[in-house]
């Protein structure tokens, strides 16, 4: 049977998606291309560029506007107007940018032939804001819209309160006797009645948390497989979803949970901005994840947390901060894989601070610790063995001496065996392994060695996955290599060309940031 143009269109859209993702762009810049490439409407053009199907966004807008009742049919009346459908209200384009989220602004919503077809009110609205969105004063009139107000069809229910001044007294109109007017009782008691209906709305049910847990859970197993670039882009909306979410209308009883997702969200941005070269983000995003933490009592998550600022500050040589951050989060250490993950971040800071009493004494910890992830731990959230390998490498490394060097290589040997015998490899981690094992026999002056596990990594581990941490043990390692005069030969001299010729196409960034750091 030929295939139906329209499954080839979609096609073509989803690669351009997927390729723009990967290459770090944000929405914007891919609703933009998407309206340039397949001639969108700009309310098609950021549906697809979310990849939303109809359905989907008039749930998202649904959830996200407690009362409304948006339909995927209405959806796309709106987004074929003016040729043909139906009309829709400026109350919508708002709305309809703030379930995009993203920084849609309405103007953003509208074409040439929209705003032909617009009142002239709503079109200097539209068109008088240098941000994109209606004055202040008309957007609080859509946020207090009464219950009874029929004039939009997807209006959001508000509780209005009697339009009366928070702290001030109100006038209660009365007779003659000082008894209140019956017009006066009446409105009181519509007055009740509207908060009991906006009290009684929810943007949140089981089923949302179900789906959004599982979501999480899915995005912590890519982080540790999909380019730091595509899962930053990918990770912004889900976390700008569950802030609308907090921030809205929902029983008591979600919002714990809510926070608990926040955090999550938080904690794996941090991770993938850090992977970007950005610590200072980082460490923004931690600090508000510590903060979800408090908010929701989910305190193993702070042991994830505590581990991504310890890696910052061990990268960029405050050992000592580093080690503070991991004896805070022990208490915490208490279920899965979270004491295997701080002991084996513990031998490496102490072996940085030359400990080696303490680096042993961290590795015996490591080696008594459950190494079985819990329900609560998937994907990076979870501390697997051969990271914990990785980490003894390093640490005997940094040690130095001839039985230190041995571990090392051994340590690291099992730790590539571990990575490159998973179902989906990961590539950031079999690129750690193989620059420190090759740091490893370099430190025992095996330079045969070195150039056979370096030639894998620099071969096959492609831009995307060249990382801050990788990147910097690529350059540390050439660093040592033009130190080793004693192991002058051509060998040598190719080595060093290959892993300066590595380091020129790091890993890409989102675009208009540059890397605060090349640690």
């Amino acid at each position: 049977m030929p295939r139906r143009p329209e499954a080839s269109a979609k096609a073509e859209r989803d690669q351009l998606r997927d390729r723009m993702r990967a290459l770090g762009c944000s929405i914007p810049q891919i609703a933009a291309e998407m309206a340039r490439r397949f001639s969108l409407r700009p309310r098609v053009a950021w549906r697809l560029a979310l990849d939303w199907p109809q359905w989907k966004l008039a749930q998202r807008y649904n959830t996200l506007h407690p009362g409304a009742r948006l339909s995927d049919h209405r959806v796309s009346e709106y987004e074929t107007w003016p040729h043909g459908g139906a009309p829709f209200s400026l109350r919508y384009l708002v709305r309809l940018a703030a379930t995009y989220g993203h920084g849609c602004t309405p103007f953003q919503l509208v074409d040439a032939d929209d705003l032909e077809h617009l009142s002239p009110t709503d079109r200097s609205l539209l068109t008088s804001s240098p941000s994109g969105y209606p004055p202040a004063k008309f957007t609080l009139e859509i946020a207090r819209t009464t219950p009874g107000d029929r004039t939009d069809p997807d209006r959001v229910a508000g509780y209005r309160g009697g339009d009366t001044v928070r702290g001030s007294r109100r006038i209660v109109r009365c007779d003659a006797r000082g008894v209140p007017i019956r017009e006066e009782v009446m409105v009181a008691a519509e007055e009740s009645a509207q908060f009991h209906r906006w009290s009684a709305a929810t943007n949140v049910d089981d089923a949302v948390l179900e789906q959004m847990t599982a979501d999480v859970a899915e995005l912590a197993r890519r982080e540790q497989i999909d380019p730091p670039a595509a899962m930053f882009s990918r990770l912004l909306g889900p976390r700008d979803d569950v802030f609308a979410l907090i921030a809205g209308q929902h029983q008591p009883r979600y919002t714990t949970d809510l926070y608990k997702i926040a955090g999550q969200l938080c904690a794996l941005l941090s991770i993938a901005t850090f992977d970007l070269g950005y610590p200072h983000a980082a460490d923004t995003h931690a600090r508000t994840a510590l903060h979800c933490v408090e908010m929701s009592g989910y305190t193993p998550l702070r042991v994830f947390i505590r581990r991504g600022q310890s890696s910052t500050a061990y990268w960029e040589g405050r050992y000592n901060e580093a080690a503070q951050l991991v004896e805070s989060a022990l208490p915490d250490a208490t279920s899965g894989t979270s004491l295997l993950r701080l002991t084996s971040l513990q031998a490496r800071i102490h072996a940085a601070r030359r400990q080696p009493g303490e680096v042993r004494r961290a590795l015996a910890l490591a080696a008594t610790a459950p190494t079985d992830p819990t329900p609560e731990e998937p994907g990076t959230f979870g501390f697997d063995t051969g990271s914990a390998a990785y980490c003894a490498s390093e640490a005997h490394y940094a040690l130095g001496g001839t039985d230190n060097l041995n571990a090392a290589v051994d340590w690291a040997r099992i730790a590539l065996e571990e990575f490159s015998a998973e179902a989906q490899p990961k590539a950031m981690h079999i690129a750690v392994a193989r620059f420190d094992l090759a740091l490893a026999h370099l430190g025992r002056g095996d330079l045969e060695a070195v150039g056979e596990h370096l030639a894998p990594v620099l071969r096959s581990t492609q831009a995307e996955y060249r990382t801050v941490p990788v990147i910097g043990r690529a350059r540390s390692l050439n660093t040592l290599l033009a130190q080793r005069t004693d192991l002058t030969s051509p060998t040598l001299t190719a080595l060093r060309e290959d892993l300066a010729e590595f380091c020129t196409h790091p890993a890409p960034t989102p675009p208009g940031l540059e890397p605060e750091t090349t640690t």
